[in-house]
């Protein structure tokens, strides 16, 4: 029940969650009806319609069967017009070879309109002509029909008058003569039958079948009913979780930023968007996580920062590596280091080689300065060419922070270890992280998935603090698992980063400013670093 959506914008969510089946059940039913409609035989229905006049003597008679309620006669006037004996004088008379009046009274029927005197009697074949003729044979048929019975009903009256007046010796009575004046009113209305039924002969036949157009429309129709039906019942049985909120309250922890897909083009290349287009509404959001974390670290002050998540494939190494480049924009001193040592991705993004890295300081294969990378990011150009952010020049070979360019620090994996786990235990890992604190403002670190092996629980001693990623759509479950593992980390969890979120209106305000002139506002901690 509390998972149930309550507002618009849920249901309108999930609407967009599960367009596909939204869109392929109407699809779908619309081209097999459509295929199906034109596998049909041809049908065409003619329709005559019939007037039965009432006569004001049938009334005084009891012969109109009104008695006081019109639906009563309607319902007589179809019943008579579904008789059996009427449909074997249509079938013989309708000139239809084998014709018969089973098939008949299949294929035809009878209805009354909104004037109850009136019935539209329908007939349907093969073809169009067929169609019409046995609509007309039945109006006709059912007028003859319909006449000889009232007049059968008269004639029986007629003949009860007659016995009675034999029986009148006193011909001159008041009684003798008004028998006799309704017996001769009875027989001329008898004569005279015929005149109040009027038959208007069908003007054509209409096609009924096959008619694809329709038949697709309504197929879609029901689709697109089905498909929201199927659509809410999936949501119903996913576990998946929709909703920041419910992420928030399973962790107990702040929410730092949303993060969206990368889009194809950057996943395909394995790029960065913080380094092909800092100015993109989609690099936005990493600023915005790069301000929410200083804020949280205020206090804090961590200097070795972890970033691992739950699962494999949720945008842990991706978010970590752009956090690490608009921090390093930002003109903080910053060192990624990659400590996924069973499947390392930094080195992908910035082209650093997998040698000499991590791995081979720890156990003295190499030294921490030719370790690391210096990877000369696109700066501001507002600074004057020998300045640098913090006021040095660059070196020969460019690789300062001076002039117009900022540089992020990046340590890769290195060489893998027969057992990443233990190799993380070891005292040296320590060290080495602690000289990477001691050179860098903050340290970054790329750890192993949560819930994936145990390397984050062994290093969370090792660190000042933690950020994890979480995916839109983790499971239920696994999101449990995640709030127990992080409560059994020994460092802080600053907070976590949503990925795989849809940008916000938040994110795309467009107002065109320059991207430069923002990043080059020295933050409080430089400036208060530059008067020391």
């Amino acid at each position: 029940m509390a998972d149930r959506p309550t507002t618009l914008a849920e249901y309108q969510a999930i609407l967009r969650r599960r367009k596909w089946i939204i869109i392929a059940l109407p699809v779908i039913a619309a081209v097999v009806a459509y295929v199906l409609s034109t596998m049909q035989s041809p049908l065409y229905k003619g329709t005559a319609t019939v007037r039965v006049n009432t006569n004001p003597a049938l009334d005084l008679l009891g012969l109109n069967q009104r008695s006081g309620d019109p639906t009563r006669f309607v319902a007589l006037q179809a019943n008579i017009a579904r008789d059996r004996q009427l449909a074997e004088r249509v079938a013989e008379n309708s000139g239809i070879p084998g014709m018969t009046a089973d098939e008949f009274l299949s294929e035809s029927s009878a209805a009354s309109q909104t004037d109850v005197d009136v019935l539209d009697l329908s007939a349907t074949y093969a073809n169009a002509a067929g169609a019409k003729r046995l609509a007309d044979t039945y109006a006709f048929e059912f007028k003859d029909y319909n006449t000889k019975s009232q007049r059968a009903k008269i004639n029986t009256t007629v003949a009860a008058i007659h016995r009675t007046l034999k029986q009148y010796r006193d011909t001159t009575s008041p009684a003798y003569e008004e028998l006799s004046r309704s017996e001769g009113l009875l027989r001329a209305l008898g004569a005279s039958l015929a005149s109040f039924t009027t038959v208007q002969k069908a003007e054509g036949a209409s096609k009924v079948r096959p008619r694809p157009k329709r038949n697709a429309i309504l197929g879609a129709l029901l689709g697109l009913v089905v498909g929201i039906g199927l659509a809410f019942l999936a949501e119903a049985l996913d576990k998946r979780v929709r909703s920041e909120k419910e992420i928030e309250e399973a962790l107990g922890i702040p929410l730092l930023g949303r993060i969206p897909p990368p889009t194809r083009a950057l996943r395909r290349e394995n790029r960065l968007v913080m380094l092909v287009d800092p100015n993109n509404v989609h690099a936005q959001t990493f600023r915005r996580l790069r301000t929410s974390l200083e804020f949280v670290n205020f206090e804090q002050g961590a200097r070795t920062i972890l970033v691992t998540s739950a699962l494999p494939r949720e945008g842990k190494s991706t978010t970590v590596a752009n956090l690490a480049v608009a921090m390093a924009r930002a003109g903080r001193r910053i060192a990624l280091a990659d400590l996924d040592l069973r499947r390392p991705f930094i080195q992908s993004y910035f082209a650093t080689g997998s040698d000499h890295g991590f791995t081979d300081v720890v156990i003295n294969r190499t030294k921490l300065d030719r370790a690391i990378r210096p990877i000369a990011l696109p700066g501001s150009t507002l600074l004057s060419a020998g300045q640098s952010q913090n006021g040095s020049s660059p070196d020969a070979n460019g690789n300062s922070r001076g002039g117009v360019e900022c540089v992020l620090h990046v340590l890769p994996a290195g060489s893998m270890p027969p057992a990443a786990d233990e190799f993380l235990e070891s005292e040296r890992v320590s060290t080495v992280l602690d000289n990477l604190s001691d050179q860098f403002d903050v340290v970054l670190l790329d750890a192993p998935p949560l819930l994936a092996v145990g390397d984050v629980i062994s290093l969370s001693t090792k660190v000042d603090a933690i950020v994890v990623v979480v995916r839109l759509g983790i499971h239920r479950r696994q999101l449990e698992e995640l709030a127990r593992q992080l409560h059994a980390c020994r460092a802080p969890v600053l907070g976590f980063v949503l990925t795989g979120a849809s940008h916000g209106d938040s994110y795309s305000y467009g107002y065109g400013y320059d991207q430069r002139v923002y990043e080059d506002v020295p933050s409080e901690a430089e400036t208060s670093r530059e008067r020391s």
